[in-house]
């Protein structure tokens, strides 16, 4: 773990940005390679072999996963050592009012009023955006340039979950009440979200 930290401690956000770029083109070729592969024998090695082929897609930082595990169970034994019950983890609220708008969207989508498009779009969008969000606030605060660089893009995943929101009501009368409920909390919870990213200036 403390190699980890000392060799990336130098990076700044620029180098950051790269890194999940790099990680999101990985996923994808995940995703694009899945279907080919599901259910197959070997089924997890076919799918690693496709990506470990591509070298740009090979993560930069080594043992990523392990790191962020650890760094997930220290924060899971503060959680436990505390004996305060009203405790609260930096932008729990946020996260929960996030949840709680992705849950009222994906109940809506189930009445015969919720729209029958875009619906699945908005759902990854909400997910997305409360795993970037996660990240963000579980990033600590030693590590400036990658909490950063998470922030904004946290930003952009609320902006562009809002332009989705306002193309359904556009297309879609019947659904512009409840778009334009979502939008209004969406922007409230982005102005939160700012303050919070000026900290790490």
């Amino acid at each position: 773990m403390a190699n980890y930290h000392i060799q990336h401690l130098n990076w700044d956000e620029f180098r950051w940005e790269q890194e999940i770029r790099r990680d999101e083109r990985r996923i994808n070729c995940y995703f694009r390679t899945l279907p080919a592969c599901l259910d197959l024998p070997g089924e997890d090695e076919m799918v690693s072999g496709t990506i470990a082929a591509c070298p740009d897609l090979v993560s930069g930082v080594v043992n990523m996963s392990s790191a962020w595990s650890y760094q997930a169970s220290e924060n899971c034994e503060e959680e436990e050592n505390t004996s305060d019950r009203d405790y609260r983890r930096p932008g729990e609220n946020l996260i929960e009012s996030l949840d709680k708008l992705a849950t009222e969207w994906n109940l809506y989508c189930s009445t015969d009023e919720g729209p029958q498009f875009a619906a699945l779009s908005i759902s990854c969008a909400y997910a997305k955006l409360l795993a970037r969000a996660a990240d963000f606030f579980d990033t600590p605060a030693t590590q400036n340039a990658l909490k950063r660089c998470l922030g904004k893009r946290t930003l952009n995943d609320l902006l562009e979950l809002n332009l989705l929101l306002e193309m359904l009501a556009e297309t879609s009368p019947a659904c512009r009440e409840f778009s334009d409920f979502q939008r209004s909390r969406l922007i409230g919870l982005r102005e939160q979200f700012s303050n919070h990213l000026v900290q790490c200036q």
